[in-house]
């Protein structure tokens, strides 16, 4: 897909949207008695189109906001972290710097933006994963805390939380949670955020006093859970979703309209895990 933007050499982005069709250490999981072999959280291939959708975000907040189109994907896309450049915008990072000085000056940002995604699949994208059972896994959170992750695995055509599939997401989350009771015991807290929150064929499979402590959280723009709302399982941005989300991107005159844009907010909590392992029957 073409660029329907030009780039200057200042970084500004001009054109008009249309629719395309600090490391703690923690307790937690030291008790384990067989560990398992170190684990990476590898990056997956993410498609032309899912990129596209951030950068044509990024250049309505540069035109809104007045910043640079580099600083727009740094603070304002999931990019940096899909390069394998680090958890966290480093300005002073000399891969991001040559990205972003190139990124202004091709013809089409996003099909250039997926080859360097490609070339750089083999770098980590986040914590190791400390146990993963089928579709969920954790990682470790700070202090006593683990963050609960959730993929589409294999699922590829059939949808991972579909109602003939709710038993085994039912098993995979139980089995997960017995491997942390066992290495961390009763005191670890969860923390869940995702935009998954807001589906009841998800939100099922987790006690009610977890589901009523989740609160919409201000937009994550740096994280995958808001973008990954618009992805099918194959990582394909769905058509429908996002032309209608930049059908309204090209709508908002303030940044306060660009993030109602989104048509989901995060749900985030951080829930005692007993509450989990007594639904689990632990």
């Amino acid at each position: 897909m073409g660029s329907l933007f030009a780039f200057p050499s200042n970084g500004r982005a001009k054109g008009r949207f249309a629719p395309f069709g600090p490391q703690v250490i923690s307790n937690v999981g030291r008790r384990r008695s067989n560990p398992r072999p170190f684990q990476v959280a590898t990056n997956s291939l993410y498609s032309v189109e899912f990129f596209d959708l951030q950068l044509r975000f990024a250049a309505k907040v540069a035109e809104i906001s007045g910043l640079s189109f580099a600083d727009a994907v740094g603070n304002y896309t999931n990019i940096y972290v899909r390069l394998g450049l680090g958890h966290r915008l480093s300005l002073t990072n000399r891969d991001w710097l040559g990205y972003v000085a190139e990124l202004i000056k091709v013809r089409e940002p996003a099909k250039w933006t997926h080859t360097v995604h490609r070339q750089r699949l083999h770098l980590p994208i986040g914590p190791p994963p400390e146990e993963t059972v089928g579709c969920f896994s954790y990682a470790l959170a700070g202090q006593g805390c683990v963050r609960l992750h959730f993929s589409v695995g294999n699922h590829v055509i059939e949808s991972p939380l579909s109602i003939a599939n709710r038993p085994v997401r039912q098993h995979e989350l139980a089995s997960l949670l017995a491997r942390l009771k066992e290495s961390s015991g009763e005191d670890v807290r969860i923390v869940g955020a995702s935009w998954l929150y807001n589906l009841g064929s998800y939100r099922r499979l987790f006690p009610e006093p977890y589901i009523a402590s989740l609160q919409a959280v201000e937009h994550l723009y740096q994280r995958l859970p808001l973008w990954g709302q618009f992805l099918k399982r194959n990582r394909s941005v769905r058509p429908e979703a996002g032309a209608s989300f930049l059908a309204s991107v090209a709508k908002a005159s303030s940044l306060g309209e660009l993030a109602s844009c989104f048509p989901l907010p995060i749900l985030a909590t951080t829930a005692p895990a007993r509450w989990l392992y007594e639904h689990v029957g632990l």
